[in-house]
């Protein structure tokens, strides 16, 4: 292969990245609405222990008046869900146990997907790093005839292969350079000894502008369900349905936080790309447990448990709404607690938004109460 040949990747990319972006700002509809599913009952909540059984119901009633179908089978049917799928449920396994997506609406949601006819043994509860699985109490396993929970990347002594990068679709390319760490597609080991690095990847791959998809999602017979939370994020303002699958689905993340612009398009851009937003059919807002400030761990001074849950096709308005549900809190956070500063603009939505991934004007988002 010749020296012009071997660049051709970096001319490219850097190309469909421009017309992709273009594409993405004609391509917005200004009239168009983003339906919301909204459901609020502190009685889902043993104080701060979320029942099983009325979540599970709950969660039926969201996909039935998200779609307008009667039966959540239907439902899952309406949203794009055959029985011959897999469906990858990505979950938000960041923090703790009451600050990661709860365990029982992930049990209600894979419970629903299996009574609809989808296998068991093809519904992959996932995220990115095993040792944040293994802290939220989703430890990895790939039981018969039962759903998996599975990492992109896996911890040190784990048995259970991680889902990986995928080097053969390409990756999401942005201008803010990176610098890789361990578990990174493109990571050597080999620079931690201070040896060069191998001629198979060059230096130019040890500051990338590229980020991998995981193989899970890159996968043609698969369907995502993105499960975030309401938890509130010091550097991002909110890690929610947005930053939760974005984040998670590609390598090479540090580089695209930019907590201190007006706008960030990058995770944005991420959830519309091609591998991702033709896949993902439905998102559901985990707000049991409202975290509205405080680092990613449960802090009960900075928590409230409203039983939240709300459904979308729309991630943006989704955040959108925790993020007002975040501020009225943080105004009034209780007896004992001073006022908190407001978020204010979280440029990760407002980039998302620019980019024709959801909106985030009151007015272009439609609630449905559910009943």
């Amino acid at each position: 292969m010749n020296s012009s040949t071997s660049r051709l990747p970096q001319i490219l990319y850097p190309l469909s990245y421009f017309l992709f972006f273009a594409a993405s700002l004609f391509a917005q509809d200004a009239g168009s609405k983003s339906r919301v599913a909204y459901l609020e009952n502190p009685n889902l909540l043993d104080n701060y222990d979320p029942k099983p059984e009325p979540v599970k119901k709950a969660v039926a009633s969201l996909l039935t008046t998200l779609t307008g179908k009667e039966k959540p089978a239907d439902a899952w049917k309406d949203l794009g869900i055959a029985p011959d799928d897999t469906v990858a449920v990505k979950i938000a396994a960041l923090g703790d146990a009451r600050t990661s997506t709860a365990q029982e609406v992930v049990n209600a949601v894979t419970a629903s997907l299996a009574e609809a006819g989808v296998k068991p043994e093809n519904i992959i509860v996932w995220d990115k790093l095993e040792r944040d699985l293994t802290r939220s109490g989703f430890p990895v396993g790939t039981p018969k005839g039962k759903s998996q929970i599975r990492a992109v990347i896996a911890g040190s002594t784990s048995d259970i292969p991680g889902l990986g990068w995928d080097p053969d679709t390409p990756p999401y390319f942005n201008p803010t350079m990176g610098e890789l760490i361990y578990g990174d597609l493109k990571f050597q080991p080999s620079l931690l000894d201070g040896l060069p690095p191998a001629k198979t990847g060059g230096s130019s791959d040890r500051t990338p502008y590229w980020s991998y998809f995981t193989k899970l999602v890159t996968r043609k017979d698969v369907k995502i369900i993105n499960l975030g939370t309401m938890t509130s994020d010091p550097d991002l303002g909110i890690y929610g349905c947005c930053a939760s699958l974005a984040l998670g689905s590609v390598d090479n993340t540090r580089r695209l936080m930019k907590p201190n612009a007006d706008q960030d398009t990058s995770i944005g851009e991420i959830l519309i790309s091609d591998p991702l937003k033709p896949k993902t059919v439905l998102h559901i807002s985990d707000g049991l447990i409202v975290k509205f400030a405080g680092n990613r761990s449960f802090d009960a001074n900075y928590a409230s448990a409203p039983g939240i849950l709300l459904a979308s096709k729309d991630p943006v308005a989704l955040d959108t709404m925790a993020i007002d549900r975040f501020e009225k809190l943080r105004l009034n956070p209780g007896p004992g607690t001073a006022p908190i500063p407001k978020i204010g603009n979280v440029p990760h939505l407002a980039g998302a938004a620019l980019v024709g991934a959801g909106n985030t004007d009151p007015g272009k988002i439609d609630i449905l109460n559910v009943r």
